[in-house]
Formats: C-alpha cells, sequence, structure tokens
C-alpha cells in the first residue's frame, strides 16, 4: 500500500476535475494513490475519475451526505498519510514531497503550507501566506486565535489522528477543517512550512458565500473542546476569548448580508472588548451597509 493516500471527495465537480487529477499525477513524490469519494453525483465526474487507471481508488455514497461525513467515510480506506486535494483545485509539482518530508521529520501529527489563489478561469488573484510559518510544537493556542490551515495545503498522520479518537466530524458542513485541526492541536504537535502548496479556486465573493453554518459550526466546536477537556479554556482564557469572538463576527456577517443590523451589533457588543478590532466592529454594524462591505473587502482580508 502507498505511503500517502490523497483523499478526494466529489459532488459533481466535473468542470474542474481534470486539471485537479492531472496535478496529482504530475507529483514529483510517486508513492500515492487516490482515494476518490463520489458523493452521488449526477454529472460525469465519476467517469472521469474511473478513466485515470487503477491509482485511482473509487468509492461511492449511499446517499448524498455532508462534506465532513463525506471526507470520514474516505479516511477507512486511507493509508499512513492522508492529504487532501478538492476537485477545483491544482496543486503544485512538489505539493506532496514537501509535505511529506516535512511532517516526517519530526514527531508530528499535521503539516501545513501556503495557498496561491485563482480565480474560475484558473488566473491568479493573489496569494495568502500563513501567520506561522517554519513554527512547529503546540498550535492549540495559536489556532485558536487565527485559523490558518489551508485543508487543502495539509497531510495528517493518519494513526496520530485515530489514536487521538478523532475524525472528521460527520455533523459538520463547511468548517470540518477547523473542527478537527483544532481538536488535534490539543494533544499533538504541529509544523508549518513557508512551500506554497495549491492553488485554491476562490469561486464566491465574500458577501455572497456567507452562511449561518459557518458560525454554527465554530460555536459547536469550541462548546465541544470545552466540555470533553475542562478546564482547558481556563488556561487559555485569552485565546478562548478571541476565538468565540470570531464566531460572533462571522455570525455578525451573516446578519449584515441580510440587512439585520442592530441583530449583527447586538451579537458583536457581547465581544467589543475583547480588543480594539472587535470594538470597531461592534459600532460600524450601525453605519450605512456600504461601509461595513467595503472594510470587509479590503482591511479585513489578510493576502500577501
Amino acid at each position: 500500500m502507498p505511503k500517502v493516500s490523497i483523499l478526494m471527495n466529489c459532488y459533481n465537480g466535473s468542470q474542474f476535475l481534470r486539471e485537479a487529477l492531472d496535478s496529482i499525477y504530475a507529483q514529483t513524490y510517486s508513492d500515492w494513490e487516490i482515494i476518490f469519494v463520489d458523493n452521488c453525483s449526477t454529472d460525469e465526474s465519476a467517469n472521469i475519475a474511473k478513466s485515470y487507471g487503477k491509482r485511482v481508488k473509487y468509492h461511492k455514497t449511499d446517499s448524498n451526505i455532508s462534506l465532513g461525513a463525506a471526507r470520514n467515510f474516505g479516511v477507512q480506506f486511507c493509508s499512513d498519510y492522508i492529504a487532501i486535494l478538492d476537485v477545483d483545485d491544482i496543486w503544485m509539482p512538489n505539493a506532496l514531497q514537501v509535505l511529506y518530508d516535512s511532517i516526517t521529520s519530526g514527531n508530528f501529527a499535521l503539516s501545513y503550507g501556503n495557498q496561491y489563489l485563482i480565480d474560475k478561469s484558473g488566473r491568479s488573484i493573489g496569494k495568502i501566506k500563513n501567520l506561522y510559518l517554519n513554527e512547529k510544537g503546540n498550535f492549540f493556542p495559536k489556532l485558536l486565535m487565527q485559523f490558518d490551515i489551508p485543508l487543502v495545503a495539509s497531510m495528517i498522520n493518519k494513526k496520530k489522528m485515530l489514536d487521538l479518537g478523532l475524525n472528521f466530524d460527520e455533523n459538520i458542513f463547511g468548517s470540518e477543517e477547523y473542527c478537527l485541526f483544532v481538536q488535534m492541536a490539543i494533544y499533538s504537535e504541529f509544523i508549518a512550512i513557508p512551500d506554497f502548496i495549491v492553488k485554491y479556486r476562490v469561486h464566491n465573493s465574500l458577501t455572497s458565500s456567507l452562511d449561518d453554518k459557518v458560525y454554527k459550526e465554530r460555536f459547536y466546536t469550541l462548546d465541544m473542546i470545552k466540555e470533553k477537556n475542562p478546564g482547558l479554556d481556563k488556561e487559555y482564557p485569552n485565546e478562548f476569548n478571541e476565538a468565540y469572538a470570531r464566531g460572533a463576527y462571522y455570525k455578525a456577517q451573516h446578519l449584515m448580508s441580510q440587512n439585520k443590523q442592530l441583530q449583527a451589533f447586538k451579537t458583536l457588543k457581547e465581544y467589543m472588548f475583547v480588543d480594539k478590532r472587535y470594538f470597531a466592529l461592534t459600532f460600524m454594524t450601525l453605519f450605512p451597509k456600504y461601509i461595513w462591505n467595503y472594510v470587509q473587502n479590503t482591511k479585513y482580508k489578510r493576502r500577501a
């Protein structure tokens, strides 16, 4: 069995699937297999995947399920190390090599790197450098303050993940990496590398992609961590306050997108003294909405 399994989850992803698969076959690291999970697609995704030969292990879910559940389903078929590539993204040729070299360089449960941003046509629109470049060890408080791990630019040690009793949460629809990686970081070590791993395809604008699941899943994860790890929030009080404040910010974004400015104000008001950003954002909800939108699309985008 190959050392590395590439987990691909697909639901009607035929438009960009060949580009994603081609980027895997172009990898300089060769000891890999593809675990392709078809989440009941109705387009040509299955035929495209199967056309790539025996290195693609095709599995189909019994019904269309959440993304967290679909990734969880795929893990059982994976080997020692798991890298995840979504069907619309493109890996750099050395992606697997640098992720594998870094995760096996120490006692690490996860390694991750940076991402380029491309639009639907594949044109470059920017890049994101992660905050904790070249750092390794305990990432838990860091990730509470600012979660910066791109799922499609990471590699997971499967045994370490399962030994912690963890996997992708089946209740999660859109932030499954946050839920899993923050929990893993409590008890295991991570490493962040400076390499650019992936071309991440951006489809939606900041406002049109907002959904209530973003903040609900953030609160779900944090509440679960506190319940499973009594006293941990007392050990990292500032970090948990920041993490909950970020969830409130996501909720406010959702409310502002629905023109519920007073509710957004009340949501952020609880966290307005966490730091000056939340103080400013709280009162910004009371200004004309175009000011809020302008700030979201400029100052609060972290691009390098």
